[in-house]
């Protein structure tokens, strides 16, 4: 299958190579196919730009998207980009996972081509990522490249696309609407009417790429109905239905280990006001397994949120729900409730801060167990203007307390971040010469003397010169 698709990518790049009978005298120049040639001042559609590495790259500068008008033919510029991500301590937490914060580079091409004006176009997109830290047991390059094909136009009141696409396990976050580690395709058709507007998606995407026989792989197949009601200067509501059927191999080419299929309706309701936004939604999902512990699981949840802005720099994010899980075997009855009031306070132009306070309580009821969980959290955020310092705080703590136990474990985290860039003192000629120290503290309190405390305290300091 990769191979197939890469062989795709590849035809689809040099077809314009290919000068038959069918591209005679009146056929377009391959350079004004691709949308490569060189523009003078007096025939350029666009500027060029500078790529995120501070110079200009004849090959990896993205250009201002244009069309050439060339009769009844119209193709775009290839776009060639290059992205380096920077590291982030952000996210660490130890040494073995700063690695995963950044450094690689990623390279993206894409080119789209007007068959039939907007009612059809055709696209294809391109990426590679090219790992900053490499060892003996490299992955296969294929694992971390990504194809994707799409087809799509619009009319007056409609929309389609259909697309198929390849992306590998370790191709990470790009553009793609296909997800790592999947090959596979989907269809979409939507029609925009004057009060209501139905879409259908169908979709089939297939699991471990690679073929890797230690781990299983994985078919979905899924059909999603939605209607969208939307009134000027009313709330919207949108009604949906899902359909997945999803089949589990032990290994490809193996025996299907697993078959699972659920059903879901949902409901959302979006409202605008002056002082904020904000949305209730609701939901039934039941699903069916067809081996091991077969049966019929039920789950039904609703969740009210929005944003309020009750004054000028303050910024105020409540949310409030509760999902509830049966199984036909009555082995299971869980509930949940939760209720989060998250808030925003600009201090200055640079400055952030940010409380939150959340309380979860789990039920259950099977066995009869309650277990409620309270956490508060402030964070402080510093970034100057010029974007030549970062400084960040975190402060967390959380308790947790069981029906069944005395004992109530709390949680104390607390986190340093600051990041300064250095270039004014190295002078290198490199895009990104940051210094970064981070600083956390994490405790662990039991209210019962005769258990033993726990605590970790840890610092890690990166410098990051990346060209």
């Amino acid at each position: 299958m990769v191979r197939t698709v890469l062989w795709l990518v590849l035809g689809c790049l040099f077809l314009p190579l290919m000068s038959g009978p069918a591209f005679s005298e009146d056929s377009i120049p391959l350079v004004d196919r691709l949308g490569l040639r060189t523009d003078s001042h007096s025939n350029a559609c666009g500027s060029p730009t500078y790529s995120s590495l501070g110079r200009s790259s004849p090959f990896f500068t993205p250009t201002t998207p244009c069309t050439e008008s060339m009769g009844e033919y119209s193709l775009t510029r290839f776009n060639f980009t290059q992205r380096r991500e920077p590291y982030n301590l952000q996210g660490a937490r130890d040494m073995p996972s700063v690695a995963s914060q950044g450094g690689s580079s990623l390279y993206e091409a894409s080119n789209d081509i007007s068959l039939f004006h907007e009612a059809l176009t055709a696209g294809v997109q391109m990426v590679y990522r090219d790992p900053f830290i490499t060892d003996n047991s490299a992955t296969p390059i294929t694992n971390r490249t990504g194809a994707q094909f799409v087809i799509k136009g619009t009319t007056a009141s409609m929309k389609y696309q259909a697309q198929y696409g390849y992306s590998g396990q370790e191709t990470g976050n790009t553009a793609f609407t296909t997800p790592s580690d999947r090959v596979g395709g989907k269809l979409m058709w939507e029609w925009n009417l004057p009060l209501v507007t139905p879409k259908i998606e169908l979709s089939r995407f297939t699991s471990n790429v690679e073929g890797d026989l230690s781990r299983a792989q994985t078919v979905a197949n899924q059909q999603k109905f939605s209607l969208l009601w939307a009134a000027p200067d009313w709330p919207s509501l949108s009604i949906g239905y899902t359909r997945q059927q999803t089949d589990i191999f032990t290994r490809p080419d193996g025996p299907l280990s697993n078959a699972i299929t659920t059903e879901s309706v949902s409901a959302n309701l979006s409202f605008l006001h002056g002082a904020g936004k904000g949305d209730w939604s609701s939901y039934y999902k039941t699903s069916q397994r067809e081996f091991g512990e077969n049966g019929t699981e039920e789950e039904i949840g609703s969740k009210m949120g929005g944003t309020l802005n009750l004054l000028e720099p303050v910024d105020l994010t409540p949310q409030w729900g509760f999902t509830r899980r049966v199984n036909s075997r009555g082995t299971m009855a869980r509930d949940r409730f939760f209720a989060k009031l998250g808030s925003s306070f600009r201090v200055s132009p640079t400055s952030t801060l940010k409380p939150g306070v959340e309380f979860t309580r789990d039920l259950n009821r099977f066995d009869a167990l309650r277990t409620d969980t309270l956490s508060a959290k402030l964070g402080y955020a510093y970034l100057a203007v010029d974007d030549s310092l970062h400084v960040s705080i975190l402060g967390q703590y959380i308790l947790n307390q069981r029906s069944n136990t005395s004992v109530n474990p709390q949680v104390y985290d607390v986190s340093l971040l600051f990041k300064k860039d250095v270039r004014d003192y190295l002078h290198l000629n490199h895009r990104q010469q940051t210094l970064s120290l981070k600083i956390s503290h994490n405790q662990h309190v039991n209210a019962s003397a005769s258990q033993a405390q726990s605590g970790q305290t840890s610092a890690m300091l990166l410098v990051s010169i990346i060209p």
